[in-house]
């Protein structure tokens, strides 16, 4: 059976804050996809950090991730980033190029089975979601945050990397479902998930996988 390895890379929303740990994506990622693709040996690592934005994560990019020898590296960062507190706002032109460092670093990874993406690491970027402004303002605002997923959407086209576009999926539910719905998906903060916001994140993020998966 081989071994498949999947690193979760990100802040406190692929941390797990503020909900029980079963619940955050690292950990049903690996307590449901040995089920879904039995086919695979899953390893899962959760290497998320509370409060941290792309200056932090690609500092600690070589000591937590790259020494993993990932096949697959999930790439969820940017809430902090665009967030006016002390020390966590990074421009949108430092977003990016901490993102391009990040990427270009997994992409010379190598893994060691040529049998997926070539033998080398895939990132799978996510955009960084929306938030309740009424909550969190003026901190950060969707608007704000619209920026730094248009950066996310741009990378992944110019790396050929898979996208997974959180930010249209939860705007999606507000237009479809009203505030209320939109508004159950965050925890009392209006920035981190709720166990509702997890669900609908999740439902995207192992669809895409078992799909890259599927003949490995």
């Amino acid at each position: 059976m081989k071994e498949f390895r999947l690193v979760a890379f990100g802040d406190s929303l692929t941390y797990g804050y503020g909900v029980l740990s079963h619940i955050a994506y690292p950990f049903r990622l690996a307590r449901e996809l040995p089920e879904k693709n039995p086919q695979l040996r899953w390893k899962v690592y959760n290497r998320g950090i509370n409060g941290e934005t792309t200056r932090e994560a690609k500092e600690r990019l070589e000591s937590q991730v790259l020494w993993l020898k990932p096949h697959l590296t999930v790439i969820l960062l940017g809430s902090n980033d665009s967030a006016l507190n002390e020390g966590q706002y990074r421009t949108p032109w430092e977003y990016e190029h901490n993102m391009m460092f990040i990427l270009e670093r997994l992409l010379a990874e190598k893994h060691g089975d040529s049998a997926f993406h070539s033998g080398v690491c895939l990132p799978v970027l996510v955009t960084p979601p929306p938030v309740v402004d009424t909550d969190f303002y003026p901190f950060t605002t969707t608007d704000r945050i619209e920026t730094y997923g248009e950066i996310v959407k741009k990378l992944a086209k110019g790396y050929h990397c898979p996208v997974i576009d959180v930010y249209q999926a939860f705007l999606d539910i507000k237009e479809a479902q009203g505030f209320e719905a939109y508004d159950a998906l965050f925890q009392f903060d209006g920035v981190h998930w709720s166990n509702a916001g997890y669900d609908v994140f999740y439902a995207l993020l192992e669809k895409e996988i078992l799909a890259l998966t599927e003949n490995f």
